[in-house]
């Protein structure tokens, strides 16, 4: 960033001093994403391999958890007998402990990931902990309230979307230990034996944790479709290719037109950026 001269589509460079202050770099910024829609010649590499797959294992084990979890609850399909109702319930019971053994494992390798994983996937770049990542968090929330009319362009993802996904984790967490309780309680013997004496120490014991666990979908539900909504508004925005990344970790993005790059939001910069098809670095 030596002399911190950008280059720019129409082959003239602009330059940005050392000593511009935040607020210059974020109105340079916004003027090189309405110049040139942050869109690039190349694909960035962003969202790793183990990334996308922890992605979508959550996905899918949720809506599988949330059914068979609302069928446990209250069961909505009216059995002939009732052991046809003692069998069903035994068959969605089992789905949906299969499918916590899922969530499970894919909750904690993402939370593993984070540490090992690249710039974008590292719970650095994702939780607000700094003075300029809160300005940048800021700048995001004044675009959802209709404050500025462009959003901040990060490679990654943005740091209102960080705070979310940090607070969003702390309920993935907790449903995971409530189902351990419930699964515990049930089972009774076992290594489950000694977690089953924690449910005495709750007030309400067994049925508060079932109705916590219950509720705790109804968060993840409500995020689900707030993700999807504010995924695909910032594509239409940004026209980076944000929805498709997510299968293929690539996104059609200028560097250079990003925060990331202006050292605005302070993230890491040790990941590659390989052409689009070139070899993707090692997930």
């Amino acid at each position: 960033m030596a002399g911190t001269t950008l280059p720019a589509d129409d082959g003239v460079h602009a330059s940005l001093p050392l000593t511009a202050t935040p607020q210059e770099r974020m109105r340079y910024l916004e003027q090189q994403v309405e110049a040139h829609q942050g869109i690039g010649p190349n694909a960035v590499y962003v969202w790793e391999l183990p990334v996308r797959l922890t992605h979508w294992a959550i996905v899918i084990s949720i809506v599988i958890l949330a059914v068979t979890g609302a069928y446990i609850h209250g069961p909505f399909i009216v059995p002939s007998s009732p052991i046809e109702a003692s069998t069903r319930m035994a068959q969605i019971r089992f789905i949906h402990e299969l499918a916590a053994i899922v969530f499970t494992i894919a909750i904690g390798f993402r939370f593993y990931w984070g540490f090992v994983g690249n710039q974008y996937a590292n719970w650095r770049a994702i939780i607000p902990h700094n003075r300029s990542q809160f300005r940048c968090m800021r700048e995001m929330g004044k675009y959802y309230l209709f404050l500025r009319s462009t959003p901040v362009p990060m490679t990654g993802h943005n740091l209102l979307a960080g705070l979310a996904y940090t607070l969003i984790s702390a309920v993935l967490f907790f449903q995971v230990a409530t189902g351990l309780l419930l699964f515990a309680w049930i089972i009774g013997t076992g290594p489950a034996a000694w977690l089953s004496s924690v449910v005495a120490w709750i007030p309400g014991n067994i049925q508060t944790i079932r109705m916590l666990h219950f509720l705790a979908t109804f968060i993840f539900i409500a995020f689900m479709i707030h993700h999807v909504y504010s995924a695909i508004l910032v594509d239409i925005e940004e026209r980076n290719g944000v929805m498709t990344s997510i299968f293929s970790g690539f996104k059609n993005i200028r560097p250079e037109s990003t925060v990331d790059d202006l050292g605005l939001c302070n993230p890491p910069k040790d990941a590659q950026v390989p052409a689009a098809g070139a070899d993707a670095p090692k997930a």
